[in-house]
């Protein structure tokens, strides 16, 4: 049987005489979330410290494929339903899914499974969706516009005021793997928890990770932009702040190639938004700004001599590094 996510209230109710349940999707984050709200609906909360729940993952699931079906039977010490739990099954061992539910028993303990992806034309997504006894949740890619956001922000409790705090709330999203993002949206939760304030872009900045440091990035900004003085600025704060040359220098190496990734798949493809650092808002706008300053050419000297650069970096002591760095900087202002 499929069923979508997005429709599902109790997992209770719907899973509790299946063989196994399979949660098929791209968010790693999201489907062990799930898993284990489903573990805890099925066998208590205190399954896991009652080692009623049995987990393997990914390359080992087919390496004990026999454990795994002796285990459907093997009872716990302590009374309740068991769980095993097979994470990020891969597509070629995906029959290990009919072969559990051939040898379930109503007793037997409950397989839930973690997937990627399975193929349409997959003998076995053909077997799942005529069965009975196999729960197949299907997690559908939402559209993450305004709409998307407000119903999260609604649902989660947390008051917001205007379109600014959405449309920030955007660009994160455009920007950000689907992971990060999740765990993200939970700090904003928790902050916001207890407070019935609006949300408010400041909130949002001074809560999530853009797993960059401001003066770093100014620093990177500075430079693509050929400013002398905003260069020697940013440097001398971030030597004042101790930060080592090679971790300013792999901050810079990071930018220049995220511009060059810009420049050859455009600011929204999948391709940049994997990439570190992960620009949103005015961020972004500086970059795509940059992306159309500088030639692929002109980057890709710009990164030959960051690179050349570090490895100088490792040859010689901490006394002589800060002018290496500072001379690399120098000799690409002149690209």
């Amino acid at each position: 049987m499929i069923y979508y996510r997005q429709k599902i209230g109790s997992f209770t109710e719907k899973f509790e005489k299946c063989s196994v349940i399979v949660l098929l999707g791209g968010n790693y984050s999201l489907l062990q979330k799930d898993a284990k709200k489903i573990s805890d609906a099925l066998a208590g909360k205190h399954a896991d410290e009652e080692m009623r729940v049995s987990k393997y993952f990914n390359q080992e699931i087919n390496e004990k494929r026999n454990e795994i079906i002796t285990s459907l039977k093997t009872k716990s010490f302590f009374p309740g339903r068991q769980i095993i739990m097979l994470n990020e099954l891969n597509e070629k061992d995906s029959k290990i899914i009919t072969e559990i539910d051939a040898e379930w028993r109503n007793d037997d303990a409950i397989t839930i499974v973690t997937m990627n992806a399975l193929s349409k034309k997959s003998d076995v997504i053909k077997l799942l969706a005529s069965s009975t006894r196999i729960a197949v949740v299907n997690y559908t890619d939402s559209k993450i516009d305004g709409d998307f956001f407000a119903k999260r922000l609604t649902d989660a409790g947390i008051n917001f005021s205007g379109k600014e705090i959405l449309d920030v709330l955007i660009d994160f999203a455009n920007f950000t793997p689907e992971n990060i993002l999740e765990n993200e949206f939970e700090k904003l939760m928790l902050f916001k928890l207890y407070d019935n304030k609006p949300l408010s872009v400041d909130d949002f900045f001074s809560i999530v990770s853009i797993n960059y440091e401001v003066k770093e990035l100014s620093l990177a900004v500075a430079l693509a932009e050929r400013n002398i003085i905003e260069l020697e600025k940013y440097l001398s704060a971030l030597f004042s702040y101790s930060k080592s040359p090679i971790s300013i220098l792999h901050f810079l190496s990071a930018y220049f190639y995220k511009l060059s990734v810009i420049k050859l798949y455009g600011p929204t493809s999948l391709e940049v938004r994997r990439e570190y650092p992960f620009l949103i808002a005015h961020d972004l706008e500086k970059a795509k700004e940059h992306v159309n300053q500088w030639s692929l050419q002109q980057i890709s000297r710009a990164t030959d001599s960051l690179a050349a650069s570090d490895l100088k970096l490792r040859k010689y002591p901490s006394l002589f590094q800060r002018s290496i760095l500072t001379q690399c900087l120098h000799k690409i202002m002149e690209i």
